[in-house]
C-alpha cells in the first residue's frame, strides 16, 4: 500500500501541475493583455456612439430638407417671391408655420428674396438682410446648405441655418427657404448619451462647440466663443479615427467622426482613469476565477489520481493475497479503455463539424450575402423589434429582386459568365446600403433587401431606383452585362408586420412589375411602375 500512496501522490502531483501551469500561464497573458483589450473595447464603444448621433444628425437635417423641398417647390412661393402681394401674405406664412406642425418643433421659418431681404419670418422677429451670409450665397448657386454655428442678427441668439433655393423654371434661383434650428432637441438626444464615463461633443466645421453632454449650454451666447475643442478638430486627419489626448485635463481616447450631410466633428471622450480602473477590476475578477479554477483543478487531480491508481490497488491487493496463500482470490476485471480520449477526439469533431456548417449556413457560398434562412430570420427579428419599438415613428421596407434576362445570359455566355453577374451584382448592390441592412440572396437571381429605420418613402423609392441602376449599369469585362432588374416592394406596417405577410406583399409587387414589362420596382398605391 505504500508503494500505491506513492505512485497516487505522484501522479496527483502531475495532474496538478498539467492542469494549472496552462491556466496560469493563461491568466498571465490575458491579465497583461487587459489594457489593450479594454482600450479596444472603449475604442468600439466610442465608435458606435458616435455612429448613434450621427445618424440622429442625419436623420434630423434630412427632416428639415425634405420639408424645405416641398415649400420650395410650392407654386405659392414662387408666386410671392416674384409678385408680392397681401393676397398671397396668409397663405405663404401658413406654409411656413405648417414646418413645425410636421417635425413638431419650435424652429423659426423664413422666406428670403433674391436680393438677401428678408420678406417673410414666423417667429414675428424683424425682418433682416442676410447680405454677407454664406448660406445665402450658396442658396443664390441653386445649392442646398447647412450652415455652421451664427449669431441671429433678428434676435442675436446662436443657430444653425437649414436652406433651400426656390428656383423659376428655367432653374435659376429667385429667392430662398430657411428653418434657424435651435439645436435643443439635439442637445436632448446627447445628454442620453452621456455616462460617467464618456462625454460626447459635436463641433462645426470651424471648431465651434455645438452641443456638449456634460454641459447645458447656453443657446443665446456660449456658441460664439466656446471654441475651446478646436485642438481636438484640427487633429481629424481623416474622416473616422481615434487618438490619444488631453481633454479638460485628463489623459482621454478620443474616438472621432465626421456627419456627411454636416461635415460635423462627432467627438467621444473617454477619460483613461476609467479604463485602467476596469483594468483592476478585471484583475481582481481574474485572480478570484483563478483561485475558484485551481481550487476546482485541485480537486479533479485528486479524483482523478484516485481512479487512476484505483486499478493499481486492486492488483496488489489480489498479488498479497496470492502471496498469503488465500485460497478466495477473485477473477480481476479491469476495463483498459480509452473512453476520454475517445471522447475528445468526438468533441473535436462535433465542434469542427458545427463551426463549418455554422458559416456555410448563414452566407451565400457564390455571393458572401446572406442565405435565404438567415434573411429570413433576421427579417422576422427586425419585424418583432419594430412591433415592440412604441411609437413606430419610422418605417421599413422589404424588396423582393429579380434580375430580367440573367437567364438568356446564362445560356448564352455560360455559368462562368453567369456566376460573375451575380458576384458583382451583390458587390454593387451591398455598396447602396447602410452595414447593419439585411441583404441576402435566396437562389438563382432572386435577391432581398430588408431596411429599417426610415424616415419616409422617399428613402424607400430612392432605395429602389438605385437598385435598377446597380442592375442596369452592371459591366463585366468593361461590357455591360445586359441586365435589369424587377422590384416588387413591401411597406412596413402599411403592409404588415408580420414577415410571411410581408414577403407576400412584396412578391406581388415583382409580379406586377413583371406583368408591365419588367425593368421597374412597384408598391401598393404606387401610381405606377418605377
Amino acid at each position: 500500500m505504500n508503494i500505491t500512496k506513492g505512485v497516487r501522490n505522484k501522479l496527483f502531483l502531475l495532474l496538478l501541475i498539467m492542469g494549472a501551469l496552462p491556466f496560469i500561464i493563461v491568466t498571465v497573458v490575458a491579465t497583461s493583455n487587459m489594457s489593450t483589450q479594454l482600450e479596444e473595447s472603449a475604442e468600439r464603444d466610442g465608435r458606435l456612439r458616435n455612429s448613434l448621433v450621427s445618424e440622429h444628425v442625419t436623420e434630423l437635417f434630412e427632416k428639415n430638407f425634405n420639408i424645405l423641398h416641398e415649400l420650395a417647390l410650392n407654386p405659392i412661393i414662387a408666386q410671392y417671391l416674384n409678385s408680392p402681394s397681401t393676397a398671397d401674405y396668409r397663405a405663404t406664412i401658413n406654409l411656413l408655420h405648417d414646418t413645425n406642425t410636421i417635425l413638431r418643433d419650435k424652429n423659426m421659418a423664413a422666406l428670403t428674396a433674391v436680393d438677401a431681404n428678408q420678406l417673410i419670418r414666423t417667429d414675428g422677429s424683424k425682418l433682416v438682410s442676410l447680405s454677407g451670409r454664406k448660406h445665402f450665397y450658396e442658396a443664390m448657386r441653386g445649392r442646398d446648405f447647412i450652415s455652421d454655428i451664427i449669431i441671429s442678427r433678428s434676435t442675436g441668439k446662436c443657430i444653425v441655418v437649414v436652406e433651400v433655393p426656390v428656383k423659376d423654371r428655367l432653374n435659376r434661383p429667385i429667392g430662398m427657404v430657411q428653418r434657424n434650428l435651435d439645436l435643443v432637441n439635439l442637445q436632448n438626444f446627447i445628454k442620453e448619451q452621456d455616462t460617467d464615463e464618456i462625454s460626447v461633443i459635436v463641433m462645426d466645421r470651424e471648431g465651434k462647440t455645438i452641443v456638449h453632454s456634460d454641459r447645458a449650454l447656453n443657446f443665446e451666447f456660449e456658441h460664439s466663443i466656446d471654441g475651446r475643442y478646436k485642438y481636438i478638430a484640427d487633429r481629424m486627419v481623416d474622416k473616422v479615427g481615434t487618438f490619444r489626448a488631453r481633454v479638460d485635463g485628463e489623459d482621454s481616447l478620443v474616438s472621432y467622426s465626421r456627419n456627411w450631410i454636416t461635415d460635423w466633428a462627432i467627438v467621444t471622450v473617454q477619460p483613461y482613469r476609467f479604463i485602467m480602473e476596469r483594468v483592476h477590476e478585471r484583475f481582481l475578477e481574474a485572480l478570484i476565477i483563478g483561485l475558484c479554477m485551481l481550487t476546482i483543478v485541485v480537486a479533479t487531480a485528486h479524483i482523478m489520481a484516485v481512479r487512476a491508481t484505483r486499478p493499481i490497488i486492486e492488483i496488489t491487493n489480489t498479488a498479497d493475497d496470492i502471496v498469503r496463500g488465500s485460497k478466495n482470490v477473485e477473477q480481476l476485471e479491469i476495463d483498459s479503455d480509452d473512453e476520454l480520449g475517445k471522447m475528445a477526439a468526438a468533441f473535436n469533431k462535433i465542434r469542427s463539424s458545427r463551426d463549418a456548417y455554422r458559416l456555410e449556413s448563414e452566407l451565400d457560398k457564390l455571393t458572401k450575402l446572406y442565405n435565404k434562412s438567415t434573411t429570413e430570420n433576421i427579417g422576422k427579428m427586425k419585424l418583432k423589434a419594430f412591433r415592440e419599438q412604441q411609437p413606430n415613428e419610422t418605417i421599413m421596407a422589404l424588396y423582393v429582386i429579380d434580375l430580367d434576362h440573367f437567364k438568356d445570359a446564362n445560356d448564352t455566355y455560360g455559368h462562368q459568365f453567369g456566376d460573375r453577374v451575380l458576384m458583382e451584382f451583390s458587390r454593387n448592390l451591398r455598396k447602396k446600403f447602410r452595414p447593419n441592412d439585411c441583404i441576402g440572396r435566396f437562389g438563382g437571381d432572386e435577391f432581398v433587401v430588408i431596411i429599417d429605420n426610415l424616415p419616409g418613402m422617399e428613402i424607400v423609392t430612392r432605395k429602389a431606383r438605385e437598385i435598377k441602376q446597380v442592375a442596369s449599369g452592371l459591366e463585366i469585362d468593361g461590357k455591360n452585362a445586359g441586365i435589369t432588374a424587377s422590384v416588387g416592394v413591401a411597406i412596413i406596417p402599411q403592409d404588415g408586420t408580420d414577415y410571411d405577410i410581408v414577403f407576400k406583399a412584396a412578391d406581388r409587387a415583382l409580379y406586377h412589375v413583371k406583368q408591365n414589362g419588367r425593368n421597374g420596382f412597384y408598391y401598393d398605391g404606387a401610381e405606377a411602375i418605377g
